[in-house]
């Protein structure tokens, strides 16, 4: 038999088509949600389309759980007049978007009174959805808690999410609404609160990310130029508004007059009748760039606002918040917002991107370039390279094309990247502010214009019967992750950390002048406690207390193994002493921890106090003497407060207690998360040569001394 290259080929467009044709079968497997709920309904996983508008009863819930996508058609709503349950988890997020990105749908609106309902939304992502969730006028129920959603692309001029006023007559209690850990990104919408708190109401605005926000026009409004704008008026039974840990950045607003332009960044707007608003504890972007100069919206022109202030602010974003870039290098030069590629100088050759928390590229990365070809707008698939650094908190992503052969109308997106619960990374984009033409500005391709660059997944998007295939972009990046988690180490700062330290003490000094011996006779025990502070990722203080035995004697042990610590000539001296020391030390390490197996070299040094206490025994004898007290250096002869050298100089006699310099180098390593293992080397300067009990001292005559430590023990 013989094959062909063409038959081979053939064969594999067989299979392809072959394969194509199951997923088609496999993704026009939709199932309508009614138009009318009259009775709770729990949506088993699978792909639901949403046409027109459904409602749900008063004494209804509508459950939603992993594994169930909604495609919205033009204008669709889902309107809720009882309860709503969406809940997803880490890493399967429930999928809300529209069928056609150009019609997107209207999205879900919560109505009505229902007092014993609730509202639950988490995990869900909301993409290509005109107003996701908007809370009608005169709306009440038992609680809301909106949390860990991604809401993106909401290309509305309006409100993505609208919380109106509540039915102040039917409200009996007060509601919580908790809006936490949510990324609202990418959007051309706002979110509005009708009124942050009241005495019925209150909103907790807690852990967000918002940011890559952009809004256009020929005027500066705060409602349709803020990504949050919010009513606080504050009266007697109001709770003060919770507004904690977020991340209110990098949103832009674009004015256009005639061919010119201008970019400036918008971040929080408010009015209302109090005095002031506290926005301490949030992030508004690089205190050293004076971002946050620019980003509170004051309206005082026609309506009354609140002060905003803060005592203090975020340096940078919290590790706790959902993955986001916070710094981003074209070239290694900061990013211009104001970047258009008809005017940028050169190619854009990297681009480096800091995160939050660790994070990685998705089934679904991509780098594209969107632009004006002839009459056309077209999106291509830009060659590119990533590489993570850092733990994965950094990202360089290598250009390996010269864009400029597209043209330079036009504006650069980076997508695809998730942090370690599958929470979207907001879209990157460069040069899309600063595009004078409306059309491409606000244009949102549906495919890429080179299909032979496509996945299966791409054709199928593009196919003419408008098939929509949705997957789950991240669904290898948790494996990944699993793996990543083992290796790299969760940076921390501002931390407090405890541990024991155990090892040995070798003796070296008048008792042993020879050597410095390893043998297991020489190791006497060695323990301590660690209390430590890092309030830097390089530098520790730490707090430490040591107990420690050293010993030592010039007699050799026996005939054929001499003492290896001793001196090799027989005095009949021998002693051991008891240290005990607490230390204060700074630790400085060279550079930051990386991965779990990183090996950090760190130098430390400080202050110490310790005490000692030499002891010695006579041959044949099991008990143990003081040696200090006894003056084996003639201390206690002439009255007791003198020891004479040999170099005929007076020295007052040792004291038990004295301070010591200590410095020394260590290495670190990462066994988990938490444990640390230390190699530590410290040298210690002390001031005193008594630790042996033996010195420069001459030999006391023997008489002498047995009379003085008589009369002492007489006393």
């Amino acid at each position: 038999m013989i094959t062909s290259k063409s038959t081979y080929q053939t064969a594999q467009r067989f299979l392809f088509a072959l394969a194509l044709s199951m997923i088609c079968v496999a993704a026009t497997a939709q199932t309508k949600i009614p138009n009318y709920i009259r009775e709770s309904l729990t949506l088993s996983p699978g792909i639901y389309s949403v046409e027109g508008t459904s409602y749900v009863k008063k004494d209804a819930v509508l459950t939603i759980g992993k594994g169930v996508t909604l495609l919205f058609g033009a204008n669709a709503t889902i309107r809720i007049d009882g309860g709503l349950s969406i809940n997803g988890s880490p890493n399967h997020l429930i999928n809300i978007t529209s069928k056609n990105k150009d019609a997107p749908g209207n999205g879900i609106v919560i109505n009505g009174v229902s007092a014993k309902q609730t509202v639950n939304v988490q995990y869900a992502r909301f993409d290509y959805i005109k107003k996701p969730l908007t809370f009608e006028f005169r709306w009440s129920r038992k609680s809301v808690n909106v949390s860990n959603n991604i809401i993106k692309r909401s290309l509305y001029e309006g409100a993505a999410i609208e919380i109106k006023e509540i039915d102040n007559l039917l409200t009996l209690n007060k509601i919580f609404f908790n809006f936490k850990n949510n990324t609202f990104s990418n959007s051309t919408s706002s979110l509005l609160l009708s009124n942050v708190t009241s005495d019925l109401l209150t909103i907790n605005l807690e852990n967000n990310v918002i940011t890559r926000n952009e809004y256009t026009g020929r005027s500066r409004n705060g409602i349709f130029t803020s990504p949050l704008y919010m009513t606080y008026n504050d009266y007697q039974n109001n709770d003060i508004p919770i507004l904690q840990n977020n991340s209110i950045f990098d949103n832009f607003y674009s004015l256009y007059f005639n061919d010119t332009f201008n970019i400036g960044r918008t971040n929080v707007s408010v009015i209302g009748n109090a005095d002031k608003l506290d926005l301490s504890g949030n992030y508004f972007g690089n205190p050293e760039l004076r971002e946050i100069e620019e980003t509170f919206d004051f309206i005082s022109a026609n309506y009354q606002a609140p002060f905003l202030y803060f005592n203090n602010i975020l340096e940078r974003p919290s590790t706790t918040l959902n993955g986001h870039f916070y710094t981003v290098l074209v070239n290694e030069k900061q990013l211009n917002e104001n970047t258009i590629f008809s005017k940028y100088q050169g190619e854009i050759k990297n681009i480096e991107m800091r995160f939050n928390r660790p994070v990685l590229d998705g089934s679904n990365f991509q780098v594209t370039f969107t632009h004006l070809q002839a009459d056309s707008i077209l999106t291509v698939p830009v060659k590119a390279s990533i590489k993570w650094s850092e733990g994965n908190q950094y990202a360089r992503i290598v250009i390996n094309e010269k864009l400029k052969k597209y043209g330079n109308e036009g504006y650069l997106e980076i997508d695809g990247l998730y942090d370690s619960d599958g929470m979207d990374v907001p879209i990157l984009s460069i040069g899309k502010k600063g595009l004078i033409d409306p059309q491409i500005r606000t244009y949102v391709p549906s495919n890429f214009a080179s299909i032979d660059k496509l996945s299966i997944k791409d054709e199928l998007d593009a196919s003419p019967d408008d098939t929509l295939v949705v997957f789950d972009p991240t669904e290898t990046t948790s494996v990944r992750f699993k793996d990543l988690n083992d290796s790299f180490v969760h940076k921390r700062e501002k931390y407090w950390s405890y541990g024991i330290f155990a090892g040995n003490a070798v003796y070296f000094g008048d008792l042993n002048s020879t050597t410095v011996s390893i043998d297991p006779h020489s190791f006497r025990p060695a323990l301590g406690l660690r209390l430590g502070y890092q309030p830097k990722e390089k530098l520790s203080f730490n707090l430490s207390a040591n107990s420690m035995i050293i010993s030592g004697s010039d007699k050799p042990l026996d005939d054929k193994n001499k003492n290896q610590r001793g001196t090799n000539f027989e005095r009949n001296m021998s002693f051991r002493t008891t240290i005990l020391d607490a230390a204060l030390l700074a630790e400085y390490s060279f550079y930051k921890y990386k991965l779990k197996s990183t090996i950090l070299p760190s130098i430390h040094t400080g202050a110490s106090i310790y005490y000692f206490n030499p002891q010695g025994r006579i041959e044949g004898d099991n008990e143990w003497y003081n040696l200090r007290e006894i003056g084996t250096g003639g201390q206690t002869l002439d009255g007791g407060k003198y020891v004479i050298g040999r170099d005929g100089e007076n020295r007052l006699a040792y004291k038990k207690v004295m301070f010591g310099i200590p410095f020394g180098a260590s290495i670190k390593r990462h066994i988990t998360q938490k444990t640390i293992v230390s190699l530590s080397y410290t040298y210690n300067k002390i001031f005193t040569d008594y630790l042996d009990d033996v010195s420069t001292d001459l030999y006391p005559d023997g008489d002498a001394l047995a009379q003085a430590i008589h009369s002492l023990l007489a006393k």
